[in-house]
């Protein structure tokens, strides 16, 4: 029996990179901890996928050993813990995975169990060279279902629904699509493999967002928006998620007031300086489900919805949180002048009414007559403590049994209302004039266009780092991918570089927005030998990249529906050889599908040496 077989792994897809139905599978995807197991009567041996031994955490898979054929079997699978809602899940997990020796306790309060998906060696025969067809059959026929071993089923492609639904259901988080008629590849990340993560659609309320950048920085730009739903006890926090800053919606949030409070359960860490929103503004987000804590996982950004649209729930909380807003009466606080009211100079209330028995105006303000107007003979007060200029320093309090005189203070009547004009309470300050702010210009063009867009890094890095814990090898992948794309920018001071390289930052680009758009953006990008054009010729840096991210912020992002972005290389071309970035921009089924939109046309310079 092999000492290792690193395990195959799985490329990023959607169901429609499926082609023929006869030669895929489709199968449940197990949120756990990847092992192969090597199995022979009475001994067993537990590797992760990276090669570690976790033989010693499980040890419950001991009895896999009873089910060995005598030349021992080497299987491919995961080990599934469920949470609290019986939902697997790798929280549970972390409790096993950190110790070598879990006593009886905790192996009875964390129990696991081994989801077996693939059959690599069995009675002294390597089977990976076979299709999965065949190593499927032979698995099934090894009859290894039991209490702690679970083999699921595998389904033909025309079935994808079902197994959706079905996934869907039980708190499944994606689904694998497997060749039926191909080898398994040890250590190798390939496309005959391919996991599709499902992705869930709600609506959420917008509590409040966080600054991008440092803060003083200048105009403000939004670095997440941070997003919550109601529950019985008021509002709770769920989760951040990324938004474009030039985007539409990113317009709107920034022009509704911060006068909101915080949810529920917000954790220490979301950012600096967040600015929090009453509840009014309503947004679609797509996810992959829900953590222990309530937060969303993996949540992307789908737009604002409009008040028609919102969902019962959230319209309710609105509501309700308006009602409670308008039954609170505003209190207004009396100063010292240079002090001020509560308002800002110049914005609020121009007269005040303050019910209350009793109370006293205060020093260096002038009581107003019933009409709200200062008496004739009562000039606007200095400072606190002194006079006008023209007028003697006086007492602020009248001296007892003698009659006030016009401009000096004094208790009110019990049944008297103090009418007290904002604008004699408080001087008005000049106001410095705001310079109309400017527009940013678009992405990766203008100014813009020979450097990473700031909005878009933070993005990247908030999707990297929530596929760090979930999917490891997806999140490598992604990361090898961003540093390829930084390393792009960084040549954009050179006169040229080769197409190949530059089509490689294209990939490597569209890889990271496929995965924060899903289905919504789907690409196609020709490859030069294939299309007949010359890899090594020149292009300057980033321009294919520059337009094609321009499609994608203008043209995918703002809309629901999303589109296609395709990059031609066209060796026919009049003026010789060229390439074309096109975008299609989806739409209803009712709409007549719209020309594609031709945002560059690139003549292929000499190729570089």
């Amino acid at each position: 029996m092999p000492d290792l077989i690193p395990p195959m792994l799985p490329a990023a897809g959607e169901l429609t990179d499926a082609g023929d139905p006869d030669r895929w599978a489709v199968e449940f995807a197990w949120e756990g901890h990847r092992c192969v197991a090597y199995a022979r009567p009475g001994r067993v041996r537990l590797l992760s996928s990276t090669a570690r031994s976790v033989t010693g955490s499980f040890p419950e898979l001991a009895v896999l050993g009873d089910q060995a054929p005598p030349g021992g079997m080497v299987l491919d699978g995961t080990v599934v813990a469920l949470d609290e809602a019986g939902r697997p899940s790798r929280g549970p997990l972390l409790r096993r995975t950190a110790t070598v020796s879990p006593d009886a306790a905790l192996r009875s309060e964390v129990p696991v169990g081994y989801v077996v998906t693939d059959l690599l060696f069995c009675d002294g025969r390597r089977t990976c060279e076979l299709p999965y067809r065949r190593r499927r059959a032979e698995l099934e026929a090894l009859d290894l279902a039991g209490p702690k071993i679970l083999v699921p089923p595998s389904f033909g492609l025309d079935e994808a629904d079902l197994v959706v639904r079905t996934a869907e259901r039980y708190g499944l988080d994606g689904l694998h699509l497997k060749r039926l008629d191909l080898p398994y590849q040890p250590g190798r990340r390939t496309r005959n493999w391919l996991r599709v993560p499902l992705r869930r659609h709600r609506q959420v309320l917008v509590a409040g967002w966080v600054p991008a950048g440092a803060p003083g920085g200048g105009r403000e730009r939004i670095g997440a928006v941070l997003l919550a739903l109601p529950e019985p006890g008021g509002l709770r926090y769920v989760g951040r998620v990324g938004i474009g800053a030039a985007d539409v919606d990113a317009r709107t949030v920034l022009r509704v007031p911060a006068t909101g409070t915080p949810p529920l359960g917000v954790p220490d860490g979301i950012g600096v300086d967040p600015r929090w929103l009453a509840p009014g503004l309503v947004a679609a987000v797509e996810h992959r489900g829900r953590t222990a804590a309530g937060r969303l996982t993996l949540p992307s950004w789908r737009g604002l919805v409009a008040p028609a649209e919102h969902d019962d729930d959230l319209a309710t909380a609105i509501d309700a949180a308006r009602r409670a807003a308008s039954a609170v009466r505003p209190t207004v606080a009396l100063r010292r002048p240079g002090r001020g009211t509560g308002h800002a100079p110049g914005h609020g209330p121009e007269t005040v009414v303050l019910p209350r028995a009793g109370a006293v105006a205060a020093p260096g303000t002038r009581p107003a007559s019933e009409d709200g107007d200062a008496p004739p003979d009562a000039r606007a007060p200095g400072p606190a403590g002194t006079a006008a200029p023209d007028r003697p320093a006086r007492d602020t309090q009248p001296d007892e049994g003698r009659p006030a005189r016009p401009g000096a203070h004094r208790a009110p009547a019990p049944d008297e209302t103090v009418r007290i004009r904002v604008r004699d309470a408080v001087p008005r300050a000049p106001v410095d004039p705001v310079p109309p702010a400017t527009a940013p210009d678009g992405p990766w063009h203008g100014p813009l266009s020979r450097r990473l867009e700031q909005h878009f890094v933070y993005n990247t890095l908030n999707t990297i780092a929530s596929l760090v814990r979930t999917d490891p090898p997806r999140a490598r992948e992604l990361l090898l991918g961003f540093a390829d794309l930084s390393r792009a920018a960084d040549r954009a001071g050179e006169p040229s570089i080769r197409l190949d390289e530059e089509l490689a930052a294209v990939r490597a680009y569209l890889q990271i927005e496929r995965t924060r758009f899903g289905a919504r953006l789907t690409t196609e990008l020709d490859d030069p030998s294939g299309a007949g054009v010359d890899p090594s010729s020149a292009v300057p840096p980033l321009s294919v990249l520059a337009a094609v991210r321009r499609g994608v912020a203008e043209e995918i992002e703002p809309h629901s529906a999303g589109g296609a972005v395709h990059v031609r290389l066209d060796p026919d071309a009049p003026d010789g050889p060229a390439a074309r970035v096109e975008v299609h921009p989806a739409g209803p089924a009712e709409r007549p599908a719209r020309a594609p939109l031709v945002l560059l046309v690139l003549p292929l310079g000499v190729p570089v040496v």
